[in-house]
């Protein structure tokens, strides 16, 4: 599992059922993941998705069309020796529709009304059963990696007219570990709202005074991102790293690590949603400072 929550949904009338997935996916964002749903009418397209690797879930309409029905289809899929969970709905979804379905693993049967409750169970599950140090250090460690991208993007846009400078600071003899990175980023941030506090000391006209205030504004929340960063990206990525889940007496696990210098983590259900979300927000954050630097 990654913070992208991968679901494919199949129903020859999608109009009927797009708002339990709208739904769907503001309770995926609560849970601090990026819900990427894909809603298809035709069931004759659905092989390509079913090459992701990545998908989380399935669900379908029992009726398809003509040739395949949703029985049908998890049966291919299984076929294929993938566990994605599935879920089967229709009207008519009764005892006898899960006596046809009930010795397929990893296959749940909802009827129409109920099927927002249904995926939103479903997904639960498969939350806690990929809730463990290995997952998330994984997740972690990948998104850690794109948002320390982002990073030096960021640093190369702002000095692309500048010759070899972003060079320079990114090289061993400059900027060259996260931790650097990211204070020269805040630094960068500072300057920008420095430079701009200098041209409306010498702006004389009143609606561009307003426009350079607007953009102070807009960028000056953001210089404090160092800190932030730090905390609740790099850190948690070293820790990580090196770390080990033990079982407290509550019988909640905890995190503790090899190292010194990282407290240990109550790996409750709260931290694992705070650390997804903390992701998610810092990379939001660089991507829209990347665009105002490209703008500005």
């Amino acid at each position: 599992m990654s913070l992208n929550y991968k679901i494919l949904c199949v129903d020859d009338n999608p109009r009927t059922i797009k708002s339990k997935l709208n739904q769907v996916g503001k309770f995926l964002e609560g849970e601090g993941f990026r819900p990427k749903i894909a809603l298809i009418e035709n069931g004759q397209d659905i092989d390509k998705y079913l090459d992701d690797p990545l998908l989380d879930l399935i669900v379908t309409d029992y009726y398809i069309h003509d040739e395949l029905n949703g029985k049908q289809l998890a049966e291919r899929i299984r076929g294929l020796d993938k566990m994605v969970e599935i879920i089967l709905y229709s009207q008519r979804a009764g005892t006898d529709l899960y006596r046809e379905v009930g010795t397929l693993d990893g296959v749940y049967v909802s009827n129409r009304e109920g099927l927002e409750e249904k995926i939103k169970d479903v997904i639960k599950i498969t939350i806690r059963r990929t809730q463990n140090v290995s997952n998330m250090r994984g997740i972690v460690i990948s998104e850690g990696i794109d948002i320390e991208n982002q990073v030096e993007e960021i640093i190369v846009k702002y000095f692309d007219d500048k010759g070899d400078l972003a060079k320079k600071v990114l090289e061993k003899e400059g900027v060259c570990d996260f931790g650097k990175k990211i204070a020269f980023l805040n630094s960068i941030l500072k300057k920008i709202v420095k430079d701009y506090n200098k041209k409306i000391g010498v702006e004389k006209k009143t609606g561009a005074k307003e426009e350079i205030r607007k953009r102070i504004s807009t960028v000056q929340p953001l210089y404090g991102i160092a800190k932030t960063l730090a905390e609740e990206v790099m850190k948690p990525r070293n820790m990580l790293a090196h770390v080990e889940q033990e079982m407290g007496p509550d019988n909640v696990p905890y995190l503790r690590s090899l190292q010194k210098g990282y407290e240990e983590i109550n790996a409750d259900s709260e931290w694992y949603k705070k650390t997804r979300k903390d992701l998610q927000k810092h990379s939001e954050n660089l991507t829209f400072i990347l665009k105002f630097i490209s703008e500005n």
